[in-house]
C-alpha cells in the first residue's frame, strides 16, 4: 500500500513536464527577441548549462541537506506536490505571457530552464526512490537528456517557432500542466498513507 516508486518512465516524464523545452522555448523566444543568431545561441548554451550544473548540485546535495534537517521523505513529497499543484494550476488557468549577457543566469537558466517544480521534481525522486549508485547514476542520466533536449530546443527555436510552433506549444503546455497537477495530488495522497492520514489504496 505505501509504495510509491517512480520508475525510469516515470522520472522523464517528470523531468520532461517541469524542466523540459516546452516550459523554455517562449520565455527564451521573449528573452532574446530582437537578438542575432549568435547571441542566442550563446544564450542557449550558456543558460543550459548553469541550469544543468544547478540541477546536479540539487539532485546530489538534496539527501545530504534533508537529512540535516531531518525532513521527512512525506514532508517532502507534500511540499514537492504542493509546488508541482500550484504551478500546474498557474498554466491551466492563465495565458502565457531588452536583452543582455545576464539573461543567461535570469530568467532563462532560473526560472525557465530550472523551475521551481522541477526543483521540487528532483527533492521527490531522491526521496521517493531507494538510493544506491546505480539508481542515481540513471536519475543523473535523465536529468542531463532533459537538458540536452532543452540545449536542442532553444538552439534552434526560430526554426520551430517559424513552423507554426508558437500556438501549439502552449495548448501542449497546458494539456502536460492538468497531467501534472494530477501526479501532484497522487504524491500528496502517497504522503498522507505514509502518514497514516488516508487509506486510500495505490493507483
Amino acid at each position: 500500500m505505501k509504495n510509491f516508486e517512480l520508475g525510469t518512465g516515470d522520472i522523464f516524464v517528470l523531468f520532461f513536464l517541469t524542466l523540459g523545452p516546452l516550459k523554455a522555448i517562449l520565455p527564451f523566444a521573449r528573452a532574446t527577441h530582437g537578438t542575432d543568431l549568435a547571441f542566442q545561441r550563446r544564450m542557449a548554451w550558456e543558460s543550459t548549462a548553469i541550469a544543468t550544473a544547478i540541477a546536479l548540485v540539487v539532485a546530489l546535495l538534496a539527501p545530504l541537506v534533508l537529512g540535516n534537517w531531518h525532513v521527512s521523505p512525506p514532508a517532502v513529497s507534500i511540499t514537492a506536490g504542493i509546488i508541482l499543484f500550484a504551478q500546474a494550476l498557474r498554466i491551466v488557468m492563465q495565458a502565457p505571457p531588452a536583452p543582455g549577457s545576464a539573461i543567461a543566469v535570469f530568467p532563462l537558466a532560473m526560472p525557465a530552464i530550472l523551475t521551481a517544480p522541477g526543483i521540487a521534481a528532483i527533492a521527490v525522486i531522491i526521496s521517493l526512490n531507494k538510493h544506491d549508485l546505480a539508481h542515481e547514476a540513471i536519475v543523473i542520466v535523465i536529468l542531463i537528456g532533459v537538458m540536452v533536449l532543452n540545449l536542442l530546443t532553444l538552439w534552434n527555436n526560430e526554426t520551430i517557432l517559424k513552423h507554426g510552433l508558437a500556438g501549439v506549444l502552449p495548448v501542449v503546455g497546458w494539456v502536460l500542466a492538468v497531467l501534472q497537477a494530477a501526479l501532484a495530488v497522487q504524491i500528496i495522497i502517497h504522503a498522507l498513507r505514509v502518514l497514516e492520514v488516508m487509506h486510500w489504496p495505490a493507483s
